[in-house]
């Protein structure tokens, strides 16, 4: 059969009295080393990062933490909008050729200074060097050619509308070329060296990653002395060093503790949307009881996604049938805030494939979504779906994701940091799912080289509309991020997942 492809740590936070209550925030203290109240940021993620390397990396909880050590040309910022990060300006000379001009004054964390040549080096790694995971995502790009110092040109072998998207994922990160070349690739990434706010202290397994404040950061001196990712894999230790102070920011806060984080003095729950969709991918491969397009269309009719969002979710989740939401490029708002649910039709359709007395389908799931996925299975099997899932813990679920190592049946959340309906080109044939529709390939790749905006957008939602006919996948629901907030901060989640440092602001 084709395979679907594709901490506690007990700190003794010492928070200087003087430091949070000085009697005029506005005014920064003379005496040496008092940074009134930033000392230490911490913030708890589920599991740990995977690589220092983010040209090899497809974790967002990863990419979450690169971001504070690299920068890119361009960024988005909390609304998805393009902005200036190493590159000041940019236009397209033509349809395969970008220039871009560069900050002159940026400089390295190893006190190398930023030029065209770090940009030539490193968007020609990701996009040629063919092991990296993020190498189809660049690919297009044909090559990096340095005019000046401060100004580079980007060719694409075709028309690429998504080039921008492109470069404002953490992926396209800028690493020192001379220092990259002189160390090597296994040195570099033991002490990897960017020009973000903040530098690489130390990575401790399992436990945490430790970041330190870069003063010469070229937008201005951070805010945060010392910031800790550390890792608590278990729910209720997450929620419970929240609410006793030992962290700052705690991610993906289980539902049944929202209340009481809000109700404790001291913390609070923070709610927004992000780019993640909960889905279940189905294997279309002969000889899967999922290839046949009935029992596909039964476990959607099956799933209740509202009961999901309102007993599991406590409403932070609107339903879906599509990946593509409102706010991103070629988005059909008519499969969005709606879904399906018959399941006496479900049973029929059972029925009519031959499976009158039941059908076992095999689910491999990321264990993030465990309680979600658990609830499904209880609703397959009331139309006689016996569903045996595989719970994989997140960095093992990711390995054998893109090892081509999981069931039929695949339970995960999946991002968007594109912010573009390229996001369903997972769907292609020989992609990384085993779906396989000629037309959805054909208006995939015309789409990918259009560089007329409409007529890309039209044929993004003709694939989402073919896609929910199709069922290869069944949409659950857009997820909002719940993460739990100590008071003594303000935090805004960020759609697109990533952590900003320099965002979040002590609160007055």
């Amino acid at each position: 059969m084709k395979k679907i492809k594709v901490i506690s740590i007990l700190m003794i936070f010492a928070i200087i009295i003087s430091a949070c209550g000085f009697s005029d925030p506005d005014s920064t203290s003379d005496k040496e080393g008092e940074t009134n109240g930033y000392e230490l940021l911490t913030i708890a993620n589920p599991a740990d990062i995977t690589t220092l390397d983010p040209h090899n990396n497809n974790v967002i909880t990863t990419s979450a933490v690169l971001v504070n050590i690299y920068n890119r040309l361009v960024a988005r910022d909390e609304n998805g909008e393009f902005i200036p990060e190493l590159a000041t300006e940019w236009e397209k000379v033509d349809d395969t050729t970008w220039e871009f001009k560069l900050n002159p004054d940026v400089t390295f964390h190893n006190g190398d200074a930023f030029t065209a040549e770090d940009v030539k080096f490193s968007l020609e790694r990701v996009a040629k060097d063919t092991t990296l995971q993020q190498n189809s995502t660049f690919r297009q790009i044909e090559s990096v050619n340095v005019l000046d110092d401060t100004t580079v040109q980007i060719i694409t072998g075709e028309p690429d509308p998504q080039l921008l998207s492109r470069l404002a994922t953490p992926a396209a990160s800028i690493f020192p070329a001379a220092h990259f070349e002189e160390v090597g690739a296994e040195e570099f990434f033991a002490n990897p060296v960017g020009t973000g706010p903040y530098k690489y202290s130390a990575w401790e397994r399992d436990d945490q990653v430790e970041l330190v404040k870069f003063a010469d950061y070229f937008a201005g001196e951070p805010k945060w002395e010392t910031v800790h990712f550390s890792v608590v894999p278990e729910d209720s230790t997450r929620v419970s060093e929240l609410l006793t102070g030992g962290i700052d920011i705690a991610f993906n806060i289980p539902t049944a503790d929202m209340e009481r984080i809000d109700e404790n003095d001291g913390t609070h729950v923070a709610l927004a949307p992000i780019q993640r969709v909960i889905q279940l991918w189905l294997s279309t491969e002969e000889g899967e009881p999922t290839a046949d397009p009935k029992v596909r269309e039964a476990i959607e009719l099956a799933i209740d996604n509202q009961v999901i969002i309102d007993e599991i979710l406590l409403g932070s989740a609107t339903p879906t049938r599509t990946h593509v939401a409102p706010g991103n490029f070629g988005a059909d708002e008519s499969l969005y805030d709606t879904y399906l649910y018959d399941p006496e039709r479900a049973k029929e359709l059972l029925a009519e494939a031959g499976y009158e007395d039941g059908v076992t389908v095999e689910i491999s799931v990321n264990n993030y979504y465990t309680e979600m996925a658990e609830v499904v299975v209880g609703m397959l099997a009331e139309v006689g779906i016996t569903a045996d899932i595989e719970l994989i813990e997140q960095s093992q679920f990711a390995n054998r994701l893109f090892g081509e190592d999981l069931d039929e049946g695949v339970f995960v959340g999946w991002g968007n940091d594109m912010f573009d309906g390229s996001v369903l080109e997972l769907f292609k044939s020989d992609n990384v799912t085993s779906y396989s529709n000629p037309e959805v390939d054909a208006l995939l790749e015309e789409a990918a080289y259009n560089m007329d905006e409409e007529e890309r957008a039209d044929q993004y939602k003709q694939v989402q509309q073919i896609l929910a006919e199709d069922r290869a996948v069944v949409y659950l629901f857009q997820l909002e991020g719940r993460y739990g907030v100590n008071d003594r901060i303000n935090y805004a989640p960020r759609l697109d997942e990533l952590y900003y440092v320099d965002e979040i602001t002590l609160s007055e």
